[in-house]
Protein backbone atom coordinates (compact mmCIF):
# COMPACT_ATOMS: atom_id res chain seq x y z
CA UNK A 1 0.00 0.00 0.00
CA UNK A 2 0.85 3.56 -0.50
CA UNK A 3 -0.05 7.10 0.80
CA UNK A 4 1.32 9.80 -0.05
CA UNK A 5 0.07 12.05 -3.20
CA UNK A 6 -0.62 12.36 -6.87
CA UNK A 7 0.06 15.75 -9.29
CA UNK A 8 -1.59 14.92 -12.03
CA UNK A 9 -4.08 16.87 -12.58
CA UNK A 10 -3.68 18.17 -9.83
CA UNK A 11 -1.65 17.63 -6.61
CA UNK A 12 -4.30 16.08 -4.25
CA UNK A 13 -3.85 13.07 -1.79
CA UNK A 14 -3.74 9.82 -2.93
CA UNK A 15 -4.18 5.85 -1.45
CA UNK A 16 -2.41 3.19 -4.23
CA UNK A 17 -2.84 -0.42 -3.52
CA UNK A 18 -2.42 -3.78 -5.10
CA UNK A 19 -5.09 -6.43 -4.78
CA UNK A 20 -6.49 -9.55 -6.43
CA UNK A 21 -10.34 -9.44 -6.85
CA UNK A 22 -12.37 -12.97 -7.76
CA UNK A 23 -15.99 -13.57 -7.18
CA UNK A 24 -17.32 -16.95 -5.92
CA UNK A 25 -20.42 -16.49 -7.96
CA UNK A 26 -20.27 -18.86 -11.79
CA UNK A 27 -21.23 -16.28 -13.58
CA UNK A 28 -18.69 -13.43 -11.82
CA UNK A 29 -19.75 -9.70 -10.86
CA UNK A 30 -19.60 -6.48 -12.01
CA UNK A 31 -17.87 -3.65 -10.27
CA UNK A 32 -19.40 -0.52 -10.58
CA UNK A 33 -16.82 1.65 -8.47
CA UNK A 34 -14.31 1.47 -5.62
CA UNK A 35 -14.05 3.81 -2.74
CA UNK A 36 -11.51 3.52 0.29
CA UNK A 37 -12.13 5.18 3.86
CA UNK A 38 -9.06 6.17 5.57
CA UNK A 39 -9.40 6.09 9.67
CA UNK A 40 -7.19 8.62 11.76
CA UNK A 41 -7.49 9.60 15.29
CA UNK A 42 -11.14 10.85 15.18
CA UNK A 43 -11.43 11.49 11.29
CA UNK A 44 -12.84 10.02 8.48
CA UNK A 45 -11.72 10.40 5.16
CA UNK A 46 -13.16 8.77 1.67
CA UNK A 47 -11.20 8.90 -1.47
CA UNK A 48 -14.02 8.40 -3.58
CA UNK A 49 -12.30 8.81 -6.96
CA UNK A 50 -11.18 5.25 -8.31
CA UNK A 51 -8.85 4.52 -11.26
CA UNK A 52 -7.52 0.71 -11.97
CA UNK A 53 -5.48 -0.39 -14.31
CA UNK A 54 -1.44 -1.63 -14.61
CA UNK A 55 1.71 0.52 -14.86
CA UNK A 56 1.68 1.92 -18.20
CA UNK A 57 -2.00 2.62 -18.85
CA UNK A 58 -4.71 3.50 -16.22
CA UNK A 59 -9.06 3.33 -16.55
CA UNK A 60 -10.79 5.86 -14.24
CA UNK A 61 -13.00 3.21 -12.40
CA UNK A 62 -16.55 1.77 -13.30
CA UNK A 63 -17.84 -1.76 -15.32
CA UNK A 64 -15.02 -3.50 -14.05
CA UNK A 65 -15.95 -7.60 -14.62
CA UNK A 66 -14.13 -9.67 -11.82
CA UNK A 67 -14.76 -13.83 -12.61
CA UNK A 68 -13.90 -16.30 -10.45
CA UNK A 69 -10.14 -17.04 -11.65
CA UNK A 70 -9.31 -13.31 -10.31
CA UNK A 71 -8.31 -9.99 -11.27
CA UNK A 72 -4.90 -8.45 -10.22
CA UNK A 73 -4.62 -4.49 -10.88
CA UNK A 74 -3.33 -1.65 -9.47
CA UNK A 75 -6.17 0.58 -7.80
CA UNK A 76 -5.56 4.36 -7.08
CA UNK A 77 -8.08 5.91 -4.79
CA UNK A 78 -8.08 9.81 -4.38
CA UNK A 79 -9.90 12.73 -3.24
CA UNK A 80 -13.07 14.14 -5.08
CA UNK A 81 -12.25 17.35 -6.82
CA UNK A 82 -15.08 18.56 -4.18
CA UNK A 83 -13.11 17.58 -1.31
CA UNK A 84 -11.07 19.78 0.87
CA UNK A 85 -6.89 19.02 0.46
CA UNK A 86 -6.00 15.72 2.64
CA UNK A 87 -2.62 16.30 5.50
CA UNK A 88 -1.38 13.29 6.23
CA UNK A 89 0.25 13.20 10.31
CA UNK A 90 1.94 11.24 12.44
CA UNK A 91 0.05 8.34 14.05
CA UNK A 92 -2.06 5.25 13.44
CA UNK A 93 -3.97 4.80 10.44
CA UNK A 94 -7.11 2.30 9.37
CA UNK A 95 -7.60 1.88 5.88
CA UNK A 96 -10.67 0.12 4.11
CA UNK A 97 -11.63 -0.55 0.99
CA UNK A 98 -15.41 -0.67 -0.66
CA UNK A 99 -16.89 -1.69 -3.77
CA UNK A 100 -20.13 -0.84 -5.32
CA UNK A 101 -21.24 -4.28 -7.16
CA UNK A 102 -24.23 -4.22 -9.92
CA UNK A 103 -27.37 -5.48 -8.11
CA UNK A 104 -26.22 -4.94 -4.72
CA UNK A 105 -27.62 -2.38 -2.26
CA UNK A 106 -24.86 -1.76 -0.17
CA UNK A 107 -21.43 -1.25 -1.12
CA UNK A 108 -19.14 -4.75 0.41
CA UNK A 109 -16.09 -4.70 2.48
CA UNK A 110 -13.26 -6.45 0.31
CA UNK A 111 -10.02 -5.56 2.94
CA UNK A 112 -9.12 -3.41 5.98
CA UNK A 113 -5.75 -2.95 6.56
CA UNK A 114 -3.23 -0.87 9.37
CA UNK A 115 -0.09 1.30 9.13
CA UNK A 116 1.25 3.43 10.95
CA UNK A 117 3.14 6.47 10.37
CA UNK A 118 6.20 7.65 12.02
CA UNK A 119 7.19 11.50 12.75
CA UNK A 120 9.61 11.35 10.06
CA UNK A 121 7.37 9.70 7.20
CA UNK A 122 4.94 12.55 8.12
CA UNK A 123 7.33 15.46 7.30
CA UNK A 124 7.78 13.24 4.20
CA UNK A 125 3.93 13.18 3.38
CA UNK A 126 4.00 17.48 4.38
CA UNK A 127 6.34 18.23 1.32
CA UNK A 128 4.13 15.98 -0.94
CA UNK A 129 6.51 12.54 -1.00
CA UNK A 130 4.74 9.39 -0.54
CA UNK A 131 5.36 6.21 1.81
CA UNK A 132 5.11 2.95 0.24
CA UNK A 133 4.28 0.50 3.29
CA UNK A 134 5.35 -3.28 2.74
CA UNK A 135 3.57 -6.19 4.80
CA UNK A 136 6.44 -7.45 7.13
CA UNK A 137 8.05 -11.08 6.80
CA UNK A 138 5.71 -12.29 9.78
CA UNK A 139 2.84 -10.86 7.65
CA UNK A 140 1.02 -9.08 10.39
CA UNK A 141 2.37 -5.56 10.43
CA UNK A 142 3.07 -2.96 7.85
CA UNK A 143 7.02 -1.31 7.12
CA UNK A 144 6.92 2.26 5.68
CA UNK A 145 9.62 3.30 3.34
CA UNK A 146 10.08 6.73 1.95
CA UNK A 147 9.13 7.41 -1.88
CA UNK A 148 10.51 10.36 -3.96
CA UNK A 149 8.21 9.25 -6.82
CA UNK A 150 4.56 7.51 -6.74
CA UNK A 151 3.48 4.32 -8.02
CA UNK A 152 2.83 5.87 -11.77
CA UNK A 153 0.49 5.13 -14.31
CA UNK A 154 -0.65 6.93 -17.15
CA UNK A 155 -3.53 9.28 -17.49
CA UNK A 156 -6.18 10.58 -14.42
CA UNK A 157 -6.03 8.81 -10.71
Amino acid sequence: MFCGFDHVPKTTAKIFLRALLYSTAIRGQVVEGMFAKLHHRDSEQIFSFWGYGETTQLSPGSGLYVGRTGVVLNHHFVLSVHQPEYEFTAGDYRVEVFARVVGKKRPAKLAEGSVSVTEEQAAILANRGGILFELSSDGQTYIGHARDEMPQAAGPA
